[in-house]
This record gives structure tokens, sequence and C-alpha cells, in this order.
């Protein structure tokens, strides 16, 4: 492995997902557990629904909320990153907590399905489900319909990108925003990072091309390519506000740059966060200052868009 000039919070974290079909169903397994036995932070909410998708399959919700409030509250669609492959960690559940704690929100949480046994496009349709789910009952739980955002993290946010498209497509109601973090948006895989970052850290162009394989075993589709590569969309007209966030070394970096540069082609109101030192997942250090800087600069982000204030004091990380 090559050395690179990552940030000293991150120079430990050498974990790599084992992207093998036969590997995965048992990671599966262990993380889903790893996620249940993860405390809830003092201060939340926690309510499991469950909900019917587009081909009758259960898909699990959860709903985390801060205590002490019940109406009109803006919420966050929470879209776990994991390669499509890994349901939603520890880490992911601090996140969904601290979000909900730092913009008095409601965060709901989609357990779409995971590849290999479900390609594309089930984990996408599962979220679509949730996302019309939460607009139809918003008021039930106290969720102000206007405000709501959408978040995803690395294949998250290709989901969360790619729900958005969807969203646009359908005429359904949009979301007030888009927050993409270090997303997944390009089946090409043609840029100068992901030739580069071979051998970064967690995520790498060797495991990213491994990914996509099981996520399009047959290949990239004929139709709506851009519900699968949202970079491959004919039209990025008419899209909420975004936040895009990219990591340093990250294979994933210059693809994520590319999707910021055609929302801004195309009107769309972007705010670019390029974070340094950074690797993919490097919220596996949690409680590193500079993670907890990062996180606070989405958390002002989506508070900002929330409480509908037209300032920001977004900085570079």
């Amino acid at each position: 492995m090559r050395t690179f000039q990552v940030h000293e919070d991150y120079e430990r974290l050498r974990i790599r997902i084992p992207m093998h079909p036969f590997i995965l169903p048992f990671l599966q397994i262990i993380t889903r557990l790893i996620f249940k036995r993860h405390p809830i932070k003092d201060g939340i909410i926690n309510v499991k629904k469950t909900i019917s998708g587009y081909d009758g399959h259960s898909i699990p919700l959860e709903i985390f909320g801060p205590s002490g409030i019940e109406h009109d509250v803006p919420c966050l669609l929470f879209l776990h990153g994991g390669a499509f492959a890994l349901p939603a960690t520890g880490y992911h559940k601090k996140l969904m907590c601290d979000y909900a704690l730092g913009c008095s929100c409601k965060v709901v949480f989609v357990d779409y399905r995971l590849v290999p046994k479900y390609p594309y496009p089930f984990g996408l349709e599962d979220c679509y489900s949730a996302y019309k789910w939460l607009l139809e009952h918003a008021e039930e739980h106290g969720i102000d319909s206007t405000r709501i955002g959408i978040c995803g993290d690395s294949a998250g946010g290709a989901l969360a990108a790619a729900l958005t498209l969807k969203i646009r497509d359908q005429s359904v109601k949009a979301p007030l925003f888009q927050l993409l973090v270090y997303p997944v948006s390009d089946v090409e895989q043609t840029t100068d990072s992901m030739k580069k970052f071979v051998d970064t850290p967690i995520w790498n162009a060797r495991l990213n091309k491994k990914m996509w394989d099981l996520y399009l075993p047959k290949g990239k589709p004929s139709i709506n390519v851009e519900y699968a590569s949202p970079l491959q969309a004919a039209s990025f007209n008419d899209l909420p506000k975004s936040y895009i966030e990219i990591n340093e070394f990250d294979c994933l970096r210059d693809e994520a740059l590319l999707y910021n540069i055609k929302l801004e082609e195309y009107g769309n109101e972007v705010t670019l966060v390029q974070t340094k030192g950074t690797v993919h997942g490097f919220e596996l250090n949690y409680n590193s200052q500079y993670t907890q800087k990062i996180i606070k600069n989405r958390i002002e982000y989506m508070k900002k868009n929330f409480d509908h204030i037209e300032s920001s004091n977004i900085h570079p990380c």
C-alpha cells in the first residue's frame, strides 16, 4: 500500500470491505447485530415501523427524534452507505442521533434491501417507497412535509441522488435539500481519482468495481440509467439545494466533483465541501475532533435549511 498524507486521526483506519458474494450474507448478519446493540443517545426517542414496498416486500424503518418535540418537526430521510452490500453500522446510528439532536429534527432510517441477493433497483425502490410513505404519514408523526431533506453517504449518496432524480421525474413533492456525503455517482469509473486511488484505506477503486458488478450484474441499464448512476442523468434541471462533501483520498472524489459541476451548470444551488486528509468512511474514528468538525458542518447546513435561514456559515474542512 502506498503512503498517503492522511490526517493523523485516520492513519490507523485499515479496514477493508470484502466484496465477495459468499461472504457478504454473513457480514450482513454481523453488521445488523452491531447496529442493533449500539446504544441510542440520551434524549433520543426511537420508534420502529414496517411499511410495504413496491413489490409487497416489508421495509423496516426506524424514526429517531429528540424527546419533547412533537408537532411540525423537520425530518431527514437517512440512506446509509455500505457499498449497496452492508447494513447500517454503529457510527450510522451515532450520526442519526447527532443529526436529530443538532437539527431538532426527526430522522427516518430506511433499512433497504442489499446486494448480492437484491441488486438494482430493489434498494432504490425501497427508498422511494419510504419517501412516499413519509409524505403520506408526515402529519401523524408530527413531521412538517415542507421541511424534509434526504441524506446519504457513499452508496447511500448514490441512492439519495437517484431518489431525488426519481422524485422530480415522478412529479412527487420535492425534498428541501439533498445532502450527499462522499457519494457514489458514476458506473463508468474513469476519473483520475478512480485511476489513482487503487489501494487507499477502507475503500478503493478495486473494491468499487466489485461493488458495481454486484449492484448491476446485468450491466448498465438501457433506460433510466441515472437511477443507478446519477452522473449519467440526461438532465439536472429542477433539483433541490445540494450539499456535496468529498474526501481528499477517495476514489469517489472526482465523480462527486463532476456531479457538483453538473448541478451548477443547470442552475442548481450547491454547497461543495472538500475535506482534507480524509479517507472514505473516516467517521469510523467518530470521536476525532476533525470528524466532529465535519459533522458539525453538515448539521449547520441542514439546520439552516430546515429553519429557512438564507445566510450560511458552511466552511471548507
